[in-house]
């Protein structure tokens, strides 16, 4: 028998696994694949699956993603604003905590649903940055934002993460009826991790370890650039934020939107 904490039981993640335990489809593609993670969740949830694809621009990534999925998904490098597909091919487009990483947002989720079959899904999984959340949550996000900034520095298109009100709006490009939206305090994944009571305490020390070693890390790539000396005095900030307040992840929305 599960046993699951109260935090994740009383989630939202619960309602979202059900949910895609009652869809299949042969052919599913996904979009902005990276490591192929929600590639492995769609396997474990969906109902019937067969073929998986996933596309990413990201070459370093693909290679994780065929190591760790190979055996059950196809992985190609593709831009998804001009995809290398038919109309109407697939019975599940999905895309998964990537809208943010999008200059042009909007014309992927048209892409999506071109490529999409009638009566088949789309599935956007993404994360969002509403002031109502805890502040271990928001302390998790001013990090999520920190890295956003130096990927930008970077050259890689890094924004903020959306409100739940402008993931709403993005959505009314798919001229669809058919628009169902789920909150969750935690990802849908959350209920097949074996750290999923670890992650409940937002003061567990190794989670907190977790999320101030990845500003080192992120601060280390810039340490040559004019802006590294504010971007220091900011990352100490929110190293003391996360000690005093802990971390958790954002709360996502999950929709589901099928093509009429």
């Amino acid at each position: 028998m599960d046993v699951r904490s109260t935090v994740l039981a009383t989630s939202g993640a619960d309602k979202i696994v059900n949910r895609l335990k009652e869809l299949s489809g042969e052919e599913i593609l996904d979009i902005g694949t990276g490591n192929g993670e929600f590639i492995g969740l769609l396997k474990q949830t969906l109902k019937n699956s067969d073929s998986f694809v996933g596309i990413d621009l990201n070459e370093k990534e693909l290679k994780k993603a065929e190591k760790e999925y190979g055996k059950i998904a196809e992985f190609k490098k593709m831009n998804a604003e001009k995809m290398e597909f038919p109309d109407n091919t697939f019975d599940i487009v999905s895309i998964a905590s990537s809208l943010h990483h999008l200059e042009r947002p909007e014309k992927v989720l048209k892409e999506m649903f071109r490529v999409v079959k009638p009566q088949g899904y789309l599935i956007i999984q993404e994360m969002y940055s509403d002031l109502t959340q805890t502040d271990a949550q928001l302390a998790s996000s001013q990090a999520h934002h920190f890295g956003a900034k130096i990927d930008s520095l970077l050259g890689e298109y890094h924004r903020i993460t959306y409100t739940k009100e402008e993931i709403k709006k993005m959505m009314s490009i798919l001229k669809t009826e058919e628009l169902e939206i789920f909150d969750s305090t935690r990802y849908p994944k959350c209920l097949f991790c074996e750290e999923k009571e670890q992650c409940d305490n937002p003061m567990d020390e190794v989670m907190i370890d977790i999320e101030i070693n990845d500003l080192s890390s992120s601060l280390e790539k810039i340490s040559d650039y004019p802006e590294y000396e504010q971007l220091e005095k900011e990352a100490n900030k929110l190293e003391q934020d996360l000690k005093k307040n802990g971390v958790t992840n954002a709360s996502i929305l999950f929709i589901l939107a099928r093509k009429n």
